[in-house]
């Protein structure tokens, strides 16, 4: 998922005809596993492939979860991601849950259950660089479907991760 996030931020982070050239060339092809680790934690491994002439790198992600108007946590990556230029590879990414509200969580948890995503909406800020642009992206408060179809992922497979 962090680099899905890095490179929808590298495409929309600077108008620079280089950056644009750059992120045309990055594709991400698809989530390989998503093992959950307790609680709290999870390791998403994803394919992406990084046709540009520069090196990738994710130093931060967080992806804020809101049921309604309570946010109900934080997911955060554990640790920096980088993918090399020109090349296709799997990368395995770490993430650990914040939970700000326990009974927001409960509520979506059933929610979710009952595949009712409806009031489910995303924050994301990410931070990283791509080749020699610095990126920062922020998103506020966007419906969870809008922000899965950008990566070509829909509620349905959000919901299968989760069984």
């Amino acid at each position: 998922m962090a680099l899905m996030v890095f490179a929808v931020a590298l495409s929309a982070g600077s108008c620079r005809r280089a950056v644009e050239k750059a992120a045309d060339k990055i594709r991400f092809l698809g989530v390989e596993k998503f093992e959950r680790q307790g609680l709290t934690g999870a390791e998403v491994v994803v394919r992406i492939d990084n046709g540009s002439a520069y090196n990738l790198s994710l130093a931060s992600a967080e992806i804020g979860i809101y049921y309604g108007d309570s946010r109900v946590g934080t997911v955060v990556l554990c640790d920096p991601v980088a993918v090399p230029r020109r090349t296709a590879l799997s990368v395995a990414t770490r993430w650990r849950l914040q939970i700000s509200d326990p009974l927001a969580l409960y509520l979506l948890a059933r929610k979710a259950r009952a595949g009712d995503f409806g009031q489910v909406f995303v924050s994301c800020a990410v931070e990283g660089r791509g080749g020699p642009a610095p990126v920062k992206f922020l998103r506020e408060k966007m419906p969870l479907s809008d922000f899965l179809n950008t990566f070509g992922l829909s509620i349905q497979d959000v919901a299968n991760y989760l069984k």
